[in-house]
């Protein structure tokens, strides 16, 4: 891994899960596009060296970092197996070491993105933890591990806007 800084965001609310559609294509409820606009724009100012957006491939998590993108103006959207639910964090570990960006946003889903930041900044905990929709890890690395440097919740985020 390289030196840089990267956020693990969590997608926006979702339709609710049922029967008759897979998982793969819940998308954004319209509160959740709405809420990731102005998360977007927040983390736009918070976080304005972002050079890229990687994204699993799955709807929801596409909606969001196309909510990002605009807010950044320029960035594209790559999705990548690596962020999709069942992925493991070595799977992380390689898209990070090939990623040619120091600064980038990572869309995916829980118990995931707490499982990757737990793994960079090497923490072991018995305490339950995890990212709210459209909650979000700051995460400095250098070299082979990272340090947390802040999680912001949703309503944090929202309200920096």
């Amino acid at each position: 891994m390289k030196s840089g800084f990267i956020v693990l965001l969590r997608h926006g609310i979702a339709e609710d899960r049922t029967a008759d559609q897979r998982d793969e294509e819940r998308r954004l409820t319209g509160e959740g596009q709405r809420r990731m606009k102005q998360i977007g724009r927040s983390l736009a100012t918070i976080f304005p060296k972002a050079e890229a957006i990687y994204s699993s491939p799955l709807i929801r998590c596409i909606e969001t970092s196309e909510a990002l993108a605009k807010a950044y103006g320029e960035l594209g959207v790559e999705t990548t197996d690596a962020l999709r639910p069942a992925a493991d964090t070595s799977e992380f570990r390689r898209l990070l070491s090939n990623a040619p960006a120091r600064f980038a946003i990572f869309v995916g889903h829980e118990p995931n993105l707490t499982r990757i930041m737990l793994d960079l900044t090497q923490t072991k905990t018995d305490s339950p933890i995890a990212l709210k929709k459209g909650g979000c890890y700051g995460v400095a690395l250098e070299g082979s591990s990272g340090s947390l440097e802040w999680v912001l919740p949703p309503r944090v985020l929202r309200k920096l806007e």
